[in-house]
């Protein structure tokens, strides 16, 4: 039968020994905290991130990561400079609130491009955008147009997406992460049907169809897997 794992299980299994400390990294969480999320929903999130700062710093003194929390508004919760240590970056994490009106993706993206202009020279850039809606159209920037800004940046961009199937605005949510993604969207776009997953609290065995092939695969793996 299919093997499952939880998202944990693949931090702890990927992010370890020798070669997770060799190649620097910039990292951004562009996170999610509309008000389709809810407060519940926000925790798991911050669980979530938590466990991947545990992980990635843990093992890869290189890597630096910035959190960007958005709603009606962004919020900038680190820069990448701002901690030092993973302790004062998790309790950042804590500290973020729940905003929980629209979803202003756009505007968040492009508060990810200004933050990575402190990136280090010919390191990679990596921003998750971790959402559970579609981009609200009253946000004043384009996501056509920021999507295209950071993709000329050399910014690559992982998604996130919870969405079940049968939500009604399904398949109009997968063309846009689709949008955000970088290329090829089978390595960076990654649907889960609830925020439980994320932090760990249940199992998971997902795939996702592209070119009629069938392809299993965690995000949290191949965030691990960027500093290899």
């Amino acid at each position: 039968g299919k093997r499952r794992y939880t998202l944990l299980h693949f931090i702890q299994k990927k992010c370890c020994g020798i070669r997770c400390r060799i190649t620097p990294l910039e990292l951004i969480f562009v996170i999610d905290s509309s008000e389709s999320v809810g407060p519940d929903n926000f925790i798991s999130t911050k669980t979530f991130m938590k466990t991947v700062i545990d992980e990635v710093l843990a093992n890869h003194a290189k890597t630096r990561i910035g959190v960007i929390n958005f709603s009606h508004k962004v919020e900038l919760v680190s820069s990448l400079e701002k901690y030092t240590t993973k302790e004062s970056l998790k309790s950042a994490v804590d500290k973020m609130l729940y905003l929980g009106e629209g979803t202003y993706t756009a505007s968040a993206i492009k508060k990810a491009i200004n933050l990575f202009q402190a990136a280090r020279p010919a390191v990679r850039k990596v921003a998750v955008v971790v959402t559970d809606g579609q981009a609200d159209a009253r946000d004043e920037v384009h996501l056509d147009m920021v999507v295209r800004e950071a993709h000329a940046a050399n910014i690559e961009i992982f998604v996130i997406g919870i969405v079940q199937e049968t939500d009604p605005h399904y398949d109009n949510f997968l063309k846009e992460m689709h949008l955000i993604a970088t290329d090829p969207d089978e390595e960076h776009f990654y649907r889960i049907e609830d925020f439980k997953t994320l932090s760990g609290g249940e199992r998971i065995s997902t795939k996702e169809t592209y070119n009629n092939q069938w392809k299993k695969r965690t995000l949290v793996s191949t965030i691990c897997s960027l500093t290899v």
